[in-house]
Order: structure tokens, then sequence, then C-alpha cells
């Protein structure tokens, strides 16, 4: 998303001006737009009922536009589906983090007949990409069929009647707890605004909460509404705290210390093509790495019992070079899917995963990539199957965990059985499944190791199982992540755990894919290797060779 400074100068002012009227702030209309006004606000009112209206405030997506938005932010932002705790009841939320040092204000998103809809999901996109936390509950958790949410529901209507049935009373309770939830989390720096879209009432709703006030404006939901939102939420912000551009780029630092930065990376990145046991970034040509190699990887279908009944697990295997026995690796997708980011493609794709895989069967692993998404596409097919990179990750959230791991379990046990494996066993994995692969040391008996590239830690009961060494990376300008990643040394040295981590500056989320941001190329040289000899300790298996 471009940074909008330019508009945003005066609609600070505006913002302003709205403060002092008491929180309630119509937009003034210069005599040539007036008319264009009335009819676009004519139009809206006449869609009470309606998801997005034909007429929407500049900087905001129409809903025939939200799904290429959420398609395009995944190649940036890894979104998180975190379940929030409320009493017996959980909240299923929407969350992406922004790329910056520090901390930043948590931005709830929500709209009226809506629930967690694409359209409230891509706002967030634009939220997240000012600098903010961005958060889209669903709350409608527990109230669909089966105890479902919003995508357990036939139709649009029939989300728009189950949220009418529910009292306000409850919405704002739903909405606070999941709010109050952020604010408490690593990353928050404890301020926070809700933004509701009515568009039945024209209005956009923005209630502040800070240490030190509390305050609702609300904004006709003219043209310049969303502008004039950012503008009064860009008070919430650290002092220094920037917007992200579309890069995704941490927030500029000092000359001098932007120069030093920029030559690390220079010089990282010129090591990284000179050499062939690094695995490359998402445009360093990993479809080619992966179609070139000697070590020539295939897809296998797996039979797997989960509890919604039997599936054929779709995984990519890749063995080294040679007949020496090796130890296996499982490589565990984040939470976008096998192709993050990129369009699905039938009977191809994972390019990045793939290109990681074969890195580690030149290390002499016997790497497995399974495919956490199969059978949930259509007519049950797999992460290929999908229209857009977006439903692929929708999909995958509402998998349970405890069957994700068993998929996992699955995959390392298809491998263990293979005539070269040499009985031991570990996983890596990247984001969501970075935390699978640190939770996979106390789930899955027989795991000899795990490495966790931006991936959380478990909870407090799952870490005093653990039963295996773990190595994990974050980058410190991962606000959700590193802080987290940091704060379970103790824990892990508490419970006499072997863990090792390291966070490295001005380093985002997805380094290793993503190398060409802040100092990604200088992190992943150095965590690559790192994790290549982690395995090799513990999993006793055979060194790089030219073989290989």
């Amino acid at each position: 998303m471009k940074m909008r400074t330019v508009t945003k100068v005066g609609a600070v002012a505006m913002a302003i001006a709205a403060l002092s009227l008491g929180g309630w702030f119509a937009l003034g209309q210069h005599n040539v737009q007036a008319a264009s006004a009335a009819e676009k606000a004519a139009s809206i009112s006449g869609m009470a009922g309606a998801r997005a209206p034909r007429a929407m405030p500049l900087g905001l997506p129409y809903e025939e536009t939200a799904k290429a938005m959420l398609d395009s932010s995944i190649a940036y932002h890894h979104p998180q589906w975190i379940d929030v705790p409320m009493g017996t009841t959980k909240i299923h939320t929407f969350v992406i983090y922004p790329t910056l040092a520090g901390t930043a204000p948590v931005i709830v998103v929500t709209g009226r007949n809506q629930g967690l809809s694409d359209w409230v999901r891509a706002v967030g996109t634009e939220v997240v990409s000012e600098g903010y936390i961005s958060v889209v509950p669903d709350l409608l958790s527990g109230m669909g069929p089966n105890g479902g949410g919003t995508y357990s529901f036939a139709s649009n209507e029939a989300v728009a009647a189950a949220l009418g049935r529910m009292s306000a009373n409850e919405i704002q309770r739903r909405t606070q707890a999941v709010r109050d939830y952020f604010v408490s989390q690593p990353g928050s720096n404890g301020k926070s605004a809700i933004l509701d879209f009515n568009f039945g009432e024209t209005l956009l709703g923005v209630a502040i909460k800070t240490p030190t006030q509390q305050r609702v404006v609300k904004f006709d939901l003219t043209e310049h509404a969303w502008h004039s939102t950012l503008a009064l939420l860009a008070n919430l912000a650290e002092p220094g705290a920037m917007p992200q551009a579309d890069s995704a780029m941490p927030k500029p630092k000092d000359d001098p210390t932007s120069a030093a930065s920029a030559a690390r990376e220079r010089a990282a990145a010129q090591e990284i093509a000179k050499r062939k046991d690094i695995v490359p970034g998402h445009f360093g040509g990993p479809k080619k790495m992966v179609d070139e190699s000697p070590r020539h990887g295939a897809w296998i279908d797996i039979p797997v019992n989960i509890s919604t009944g039997p599936l054929k697990m779709h995984s990519w295997v890749v063995q080294p070079v040679g007949s020496d026995k090796a130890a296996v690796v499982v490589v565990i997708q984040p939470a976008p899917g096998m192709d993050i980011g990129d369009a699905p493609i039938k009977g191809e794709g994972a390019d990045w995963l793939r290109a990681v895989a074969d890195q580690i069967a030149l290390q002499g692993f016997i790497a497995i990539l399974p495919d956490l998404s199969s059978g949930l596409g259509p007519n049950g097919g797999n992460f290929d199957s999908f229209k857009y990179s977006d439903d692929v990750a929708k999909a995958l959230q509402m998998r349970s965990a405890a069957d994700k791991m068993v998929l996992i379990k699955a995959a390392r046990d298809y491998a263990l059985k293979l005539p070269r494996a040499n009985g031991k066993s570990g996983a890596t994995g990247f984001c969501s499944g970075g935390g699978q692969a640190w939770e996979s040391t106390a789930a899955i008996p027989g795991i000899n190791a795990a490495v966790s590239f931006y991936g959380g830690p478990p909870d407090a009961a799952t870490m005093a199982k653990i039963q295996a060494p773990v190595l994990a990376f974050a980058g410190d300008d991962d606000p959700g992540l590193a802080p987290r990643v940091a704060a379970a040394a103790p824990d892990m040295q508490r419970l006499g755990k072997t863990f090792e981590f390291k966070i490295y500056p001005n380093v985002t989320h997805a380094f290793l894919e993503h190398q060409t941001l802040g100092e990604n190329a200088a992190a992943t040289l150095d965590a690559w290797p790192r994790a290549m000899a982690f395995f090799a300790k513990y999993l006793k298996a055979t060194t790089t060779s030219s073989a290989n």
C-alpha cells in the first residue's frame, strides 16, 4: 500500500476538528463535490443490509477487489488465525502484524452484517500496511451451525441474520475481549482502537482506548472518511513509527546506520549468490533450482486418518544423492499455504518450499514436505486445486491443530520407513509451521530435534512435554513474535530443555523467503548453516559432499 502522506496532512486537521466537536464529525464538501457526495450517500443508505456499498470511501477496497487485496497481502504478511479465549468461548480471529521495530497500536476491525468477510479482512490489510497490528474477529464464533462461525453459514444473508439476532452488549463484549487480549500481547504499545463499519447508518465508529483516555469518534461514510480515520489513528503510534510501503520494509533509520545496514545486506546477498548451500529467496529462482536439482524429488500421496475421516496427504519427498543412510526432516509450511501467496497452479507450485526441501537433501537428509491442506480444496483437492491463495490459507485455518499434527506425524512415519532412513527424525517450519515444528518435539514421540523459523513457542503445558532440542530464529522487526521467542528462553531453561535462539536486528518476519528486505539476506546467511549444523549434531546425518 502506498504511504498517504499528503492526504494525511489535510486529514489531520479534520480529525482534530472532529474531536473538538465532541466526537461526532460529518465531513464538509466543496460545492463541486456536493451533488456527487449526496448521490453516493443515497446509494449507501439504500443498502442497509448489504455486505459492502457501491460507493466506498477513498482508500478502502470494494467488495469485488477484496480477494485480490488479500492475495497480494499474503506475499508480505503471513496472516495468523488465533482463537482468543473469552470464558468458555473462543473467538476465532484473523491477525496480521506489521513489519517494524518496537511496538504498535492494536486496531480491531468489524463490519455490521458481515462477520469475518473477505471485505473486512481486506480492510485489515490496509490497517497493517499503515503500521498497526490488524485484528479482525469472527464475532459469530460458536454461533453458527455445529458450533462454527461465519464460514459455517450457508449465505451472506444467513450471516447478517445471525448477527442481527445478537444483542449489542454481546457484540461489544466479544469485540472488547479480542481487543484486550491483543493489547496484552507482546508487540502492542498498550493503545488501541475499534473500527466499526456501519453502512446501514453510513457511519464509521472509532473507539479509542489508551492508558490515559477513552473516546469515541464517528465519521460519516463519505469519500474522505478513511483518510480522516487514519489521521486520527496516527496519534496512537509511537514517535518515529512509520507506515509501511508496498515492500513491507522496516522503518527508516538514520543515515549512518542505514548505510552500514545496506552494506551488510549487499555483502550477504553477493555471498548467497556465489553459494549453492543456502536456501534461495522467493525471487531467487527456487523453481529453477528444483527443476535442475540432481536430487529429483517427487509427489506422493500418503493415506492418513484424521478426525474428519480418511484422506490422502499430498507430499513432496526428496532424498540425497547416493545410497547412504540418512535422517528424516519434515518441512512444515507456513499459514498462507504451500504456495505462500503465489497463484495456485494445478499440478505445480510450492516452488519455494520444494527448494527448501531440496537444500535440506543437499545436506544429507531425507526431506518430506506434507501438504497440510490436503483434501480441503474443491472436490477434495489439494493446495493446487484452489483458485486463490487466500482461499488456501482460509481453508487451512479451519483444520484443527490436532489434525495438522497427525498429518505431520504421518509424513514423518512414512519417511522413516524408506529404505535409506537411519531412524532419526527432525522437523523444521516457517511462521505457523515453525511453531508446529517446535510443538512436534512434545507431540510426536521420537522427534530428535526441531528448528523453528519465525514460529511462536508452545504454551506452558506443551513446553513441559518437550523431549528434544529446539533452535529458534526470529527478526527484530517482527513485533508479534521476537519478544515471545526471547521470553521462551528462561522458561525452556527452567524446564531443563535444550534451547538455542537468535533474534536478528533489522530483520523481518519470513526473512528466509523475503531476502531483499532489511538485513534478511544477512540473517539467512547466518541462520541456514546454523540450522543444518543443528540437525547434523542431533540427527547424526551425513555431512555435505560434492556428490549431494
